[in-house]
C-alpha cells in the first residue's frame, strides 16, 4: 500500500493488547483509554498474548482503531510456553489479510518484553502510532459494515 500523505491533524487510535505477565512486579495493571501526545491509546490486559486470534485483531480495526499493538512475553519466558509464538503467527496472518485488502500490515505490531510499566506500553503504542500516521486513517473508520 502506498504511503498516504501525512495529515498533521490525524491522531491515530491505537489499541494495545498486553500480556499481564509482561508487567513489572510493582506495576498495577491499567486498562482503558489513555490520551497521549499525538495519538490515543486504549490499553487492554490479557491473560496471555497467545489468546488473541487473528480475527479479533481485524475486528478491532473494523471497529475503528487505526492500529493494534500486541505486547507479549519474551519468547522463552512465556508461562503458557508457546503463547508469544502463537501470538506472532496470528499477527502475521492478520497482517497478510490486511495486505490483501490494501490496508497494510503496518497497522499491526508485536513487541516482546518483560518488566514493563504502563508508560513503557504507551511508548510502544506511540512507536506504532508514528508508523500508522504514514498509512493514514483507517479506511474502515466510520463505515457500518
Amino acid at each position: 500500500m502506498a504511503a498516504a500523505k501525512p495529515d498533521s491533524n490525524f491522531s491515530p487510535e491505537i489499541v494495545a493488547l498486553y500480556c499481564r505477565q509482561c508487567l513489572d512486579a510493582e506495576e498495577r495493571p491499567q486498562e482503558g483509554a489513555r490520551p497521549a501526545k499525538g495519538f490515543n491509546a486504549r490499553l487492554v490486559m490479557l491473560p496471555c498474548s497467545g489468546k488473541v486470534e487473528a480475527y479479533q485483531m481485524l475486528r478491532i480495526l473494523e471497529q475503528g482503531a487505526d492500529g493494534v499493538l500486541l505486547v507479549g512475553c519474551p519468547e522463552n519466558a512465556c508461562r503458557f510456553l508457546v503463547g508469544s509464538r502463537r501470538a506472532e503467527k496470528r499477527l502475521t496472518h492478520a497482517g497478510q489479510l490486511l495486505d490483501l485488502v490494501n490496508m497494510g500490515a503496518g497497522r499491526l505490531a508485536l513487541k516482546r518484553a518483560a518488566d514493563l510499566t504502563t508508560a513503557d506500553i504507551l511508548a510502544l503504542a506511540g512507536q506504532l502510532a508514528e508508523r500508522v500516521k504514514t498509512l493514514g486513517p483507517n479506511p474502515m473508520k466510520g463505515d457500518s459494515l
